[in-house]
Parts: C-alpha cells; sequence; structure tokens
C-alpha cells in the first residue's frame, strides 16, 4: 500500500510540474476552444499547450439583441483554427476586436483576427483559418 501511495504522489508530483511548465492560453467567452492537436474538448476558455505546434480548433458563438422586446438572436460560427507554436512556459491570452453588434459578429466570423497577448505585454495579430483555409495549407506544407 505503501508503494502505491508513492507512486500516486510521484505520478501527481509529475503532473503538476507538466502542467506548470507548459505554455497556456486563454480565450474570451465569446470563443469556446473545441479541439486541441484532434483531441475534443467542450466549453474550455483555457487550454495547455503542448510542447512544439498545436492545433486549436475554436468556435466563436454569441447573443445580441434585436430590439428591446427581443429575447436575442445567437450568432454562431463554424470551425476556426488556431495554429500556434510552444516551445517555454508563457501564458496568453486571446482577445477578439471589439463586437457590438451581430453585424459586427458576422463580419468578425468572416475576417477572423484575434489578438494574442503574452504576460509582458506584448501582442500580435493572428488570423484564424477557416476549415478549406486549413486543408490547404496542409496540403501545400506536404509538398
Amino acid at each position: 500500500m505503501k508503494t502505491f501511495i508513492t507512486i500516486a504522489a510521484l505520478t501527481l508530483a509529475s503532473l503538476v510540474s507538466f502542467s506548470s511548465s507548459a505554455a497556456s492560453v486563454s480565450f474570451p467567452d465569446s470563443l469556446s476552444v473545441t479541439g486541441i492537436n484532434g483531441d475534443t474538448k467542450f466549453d474550455t476558455h483555457e487550454i495547455q499547450l503542448a510542447e512544439g505546434k498545436n492545433l486549436i480548433e475554436l468556435k466563436y458563438h454569441d447573443i445580441f439583441e434585436v430590439n428591446a422586446d427581443d429575447s436575442g438572436a445567437w450568432v454562431k460560427s463554424a470551425p476556426l483554427y488556431l495554429i500556434m507554436s510552444s516551445n517555454e512556459q508563457a501564458q496568453y491570452q486571446a482577445m477578439t476586436p471589439v463586437i457590438d453588434t451581430a453585424e459586427e459578429a458576422y463580419d468578425f466570423i468572416d475576417n477572423p483576427v484575434i489578438t494574442l497577448k503574452d504576460a509582458q505585454g506584448e501582442s500580435r495579430d493572428i488570423t484564424l483559418l477557416n476549415h478549406h483555409q486549413l486543408m490547404a495549407k496542409l496540403l501545400l506544407a506536404r509538398e
């Protein structure tokens, strides 16, 4: 029994140290992570990245009121993809532009650009890919 507890403690310690050394990304409520590197995840807004390249599948969703009597209209996207490299421990925060109307949401879905901000305050804009763009990029990379 003592051996089992020791093994369990070592396993837990290695998991904790692994997760603390990995990079992480947090996303706004309007972007849900639905997959990471082919693994399906649901209703997640903060993820740990594996070292190296990562493929993150996201879906945009938000509700907008058309008028005061309206219960609101949902705007949802098809899957959007973020290819991101992680080589070290870093924390990133993803941000969408300010989206106040359904029309602005549809514009974002048509041209999905997010801003990634690191812990030092440096930021960069990244364009998310739709399914067709991702497949084209993968096929062209094989040539």
